[in-house]
């Protein structure tokens, strides 16, 4: 320090000494050299980082994950999503069953027709389900990809369009389940009838994933008419 804060000019002195030209004990090249070591040592650090981050990057797909084995068995998502692990609601009572209703609604906005008119990413792909469409490979040039149309009639009286309450003011509630989408999988029907439970055989058509759903409880509905789902 060049100057005693108890001394000869105190703490005025250790700010700047005027005879020696320091600035709090430093002089100007002092301070230069102080600075560009930090400055050096620090965008060495920066450097190194950035270059840690971008061979990273390089090893990574903009359209799929570089490993899939966590995520074997594909997942089923179903609408409406309850509080609880089972939907129960009363018959009569709208209250109990308005937030599925809801959830219903909202989620089938999404496949509104007018939600779905950019040609550059939904096309027609008819009415009849089929095989699957080769949209080439993820990796190409070929930018975004098409995604098929889909027309909520398809969902018959869970539409939504002809019973906006879909159907929980009967006690026939529908439930929507949808796939969650993994890459480069592709899910099979079942090659014979003998896998699907009688109940749901009628409907079964090729290049459809048949899916069964029961009550939890098997017993007749109670007095007070509660219905419960899951």
């Amino acid at each position: 320090m060049s100057a005693n804060k108890d001394g000869d000019g105190g703490w005025k002195s250790f700010i700047w000494n005027s005879d020696k030209k320091e600035f709090l004990g430093r002089t100007g090249g002092s301070w230069f050299k102080i600075f560009s070591f930090y400055v050096i040592f620090y965008g060495c650090l920066a450097g190194i980082f950035i270059g840690t981050i971008q061979a990273m990057l390089l090893t990574l797909s903009n359209y799929k994950p570089t490993y899939q084995d966590r995520v074997a068995p594909p997942g089923l998502s179903h609408t409406p999503r309850p509080d609880k692990a089972e939907i129960s609601f009363t018959i009569g009572k709208d209250e109990t069953y308005e937030a599925y209703v809801s959830h219903m609604g909202e989620f089938l906005k999404a496949y509104n027709d007018e939600k779905q008119e950019d040609s550059s990413k939904f096309e027609d792909c008819g009415d009849i389900p089929k095989t699957y469409t080769e949209r080439g490979e993820l990796e190409s040039t070929d930018g975004v990809r098409k995604a098929c149309r889909f027309n909520r009639d398809l969902l018959k009286e869970c539409s939504g369009k002809a019973d906006d309450q879909f159907g929980f003011r009967e006690g026939k509630p529908c439930l929507i389940v949808k796939l969650n989408r993994i890459v480069n999988f592709r899910p099979r029907p079942p090659a014979s009838n003998d896998s699907i439970p009688e109940a749901a055989r009628p409907n079964f058509q090729n290049h459809l994933i048949p899916i069964h759903c029961s009550t939890k409880k098997r017993k007749p509905i109670s007095s007070d008419r509660s219905n419960t789902s899951g």
